[in-house]
């Protein structure tokens, strides 16, 4: 009854990550950042002299415009196949945005896979069997839970050691050539098309001999027996008139969407620009891809045979002379920390920034991670928080980003200023043992070069909270007794504050976050 109880109360904060019948055709004005689609992309991306097949290319997408906007550039460029793999796929702005782009790619005879999470597919049964009536569309579902809308969540909770294990993995793969990769899901919160929260985040553009390893990695997921048919799980009736109507009211969201402040930041974005001037460069370096294998769900957590755990390890041993880590969900494991000790017993320079307690999106995530605070601090870490309303300056020089709230979803990490990991690993235990993750090493000093200089910039800036261990004043104060903890650090209109508690939190949010720390639920977190 213990264990059950937990896992319904991780789950309720955790949880909020028939007849083929012919489509119909509808016809709209393409978007405004589609340009010449009938183009090759190795033209775009100056690549017509080179040898794909053999040599990897890489291009950063830090902004959230560009983000999205080479993901769109990519489908409409797309000649034979489109496969999407995603964690989360949701029905907002963004989603529209993506659907309506995957669609025409289908009208134009393009072939379509999706896997998705069924995770986060509550309620949308409708909406995926519409999409799958496409003839050039196929979708699959991964570790689907039978129970489609009532008591779901009970199943969840009750079988949360197979149905609690995900697929965590993103990548858009176009014509085994063309891939992105990384953190971000498919949602407004990623691409900065909604009005609540932005995710910072993190994606590569990859070209030539690299996304056949990503390729290799989807056909792998899509041919397992966990990922199963739509067709087979999902459970919803409709009528062509049905059909029709839900393809008008996309049609009708893609042309609001083109008279928004979103379409024009779009074409506006970096990438686009580069697109248009012939501007676009990508950097060649030699990269090495790593994932778990689907069966890694299904096997005992402490059975390591499908993980990419080792490769992580085996990357830490070669570390040199300094280790940054970008991750939004930080808690790190014993082993972890024993990795961390050993570096800086031989003077290896760690920085880690990750979420405050009020920009995390999940709370309880905090609660795991702020009780190993002191031992990395005391080890010589140095430690940087997100500020809720970090990066202020974004919305002054991008008037389409309407967010009030900052994230941080990047899970980045340079080493030795010459390796750079990315991938949609988190450190934390649910990505180690129990979600399937990917892992990409590159070896180029000058993705890492312009990465740390925006590090920099970020640290010297007012966005973060500075941690830092020492005395901490009491109200009162006992003869010769003293009273230490955690200090934060921050600028605020320009002058030096110090906060001995977590800031901008709350008394409650603060409360509840110290009363988690106590329970055993870290292996689920």
């Amino acid at each position: 009854m213990y264990k059950i109880f937990f896992l319904f109360f991780i789950f309720f904060f955790l949880y909020g990550c028939t007849t083929k019948n012919p489509l119909p055709r509808f016809h709209s004005k393409s978007p405004k950042i589609q340009i010449n689609s009938h183009g090759n992309l190795d033209q775009y991306f100056h690549l017509q002299n080179t040898n794909t097949k053999k040599d990897s290319y890489f291009y950063p997408l830090d902004e959230a415009s560009d983000a999205l906007a080479a993901r769109l550039f990519l489908i409409d460029h797309a000649k034979k196949t489109i496969d999407v793999q995603y964690y989360i796929y949701k029905e907002d702005e963004s989603g529209a945005i993506f659907t309506y782009h995957l669609l025409k790619a289908a009208d134009r005879g393009v072939k379509i896979r999706l896997l998705i999470d069924d995770l986060d597919t509550s309620g949308k049964d409708k909406s995926w069997l519409m999409g799958t009536q496409h003839p050039n569309i196929s979708l699959k579902l991964f570790n689907p839970i039978k129970l489609r809308k009532s008591f779901r969540f009970v199943q969840l909770a009750l079988n949360v050691d197979s149905l609690g294990r995900r697929m965590h993995n993103k990548s858009l793969i176009i014509d085994n050539k063309y891939a992105i990769i990384g953190g971000r899901n498919i949602g407004n919160e990623y691409y900065a098309t909604g009005d609540k929260t932005l995710f910072l985040d993190f994606d590569v553009l990859t070209v030539g001999a690299i996304t056949k390893e990503i390729q290799t990695m989807f056909d792998l997921y899509w041919n397992s027996n966990i990922a199963k048919d739509g067709n087979e799980v999902l459970n919803a009736d409709f009528s062509n008139l049905e059909l029709q109507k839900a393809l008008d009211i996309l049609n009708e969201k893609m042309q609001q969407f083109l008279n928004s402040s979103i379409a024009l930041g779009l074409y506006n974005s970096v990438f686009i620009q580069q697109i248009k001037t012939h501007d676009l460069y990508l950097t060649k370096a030699k990269a090495e891809f790593y994932y778990d294998l689907p069966q890694k769900i299904t096997t005992d957590e402490d059975d390591d045979t499908y993980h990419i755990t080792k490769k992580i390890g085996e990357a830490f041993k070669k570390i040199k002379h300094s280790l940054l880590i970008i991750s939004p969900y930080f808690i790190p494991t014993h082993d972890m920390i024993q990795k961390f000790q050993y570096l800086r017993d031989h003077h290896v320079e760690i920085i880690i920034i990750t979420n405050s307690l009020a920009s995390t999106d999940v709370f309880l995530v905090y609660s795991g991670y702020q009780k190993h605070i002191r031992k990395l601090l005391k080890m010589g870490i140095k430690i940087y928080e997100i500020k809720p309303n970090s990066f202020a300056r974004l919305k002054s020089s991008k008037s389409w980003i309407r967010q009030n709230r900052i994230s941080l979803h990047s899970k980045l990490m340079v080493l030795d200023n010459r390796y750079l990991t990315l991938g949609s690993a988190n450190i934390d235990p649910r990505s180690i043992k129990l979600n399937t993750e990917t892992f990409m090493i590159i070896d180029s000093k000058k993705l890492c070069n312009t990465l740390i200089a925006k590090a920099r910039d970020v640290i010297l800036s007012d966005d973060l909270i500075e941690l830092s261990w020492g005395e901490i004043p009491r109200p009162y104060t006992l003869k010769g007794i003293k009273n230490y903890g955690v200090i934060y650090k921050t600028t605020e209109n320009g002058k030096k504050i110090i906060y001995y508690k977590p800031p901008y939190s709350g008394f409650w949010k603060i409360l509840g976050t110290n009363i988690m720390s106590y329970l055993p639920i870290d292996g689920y977190l």
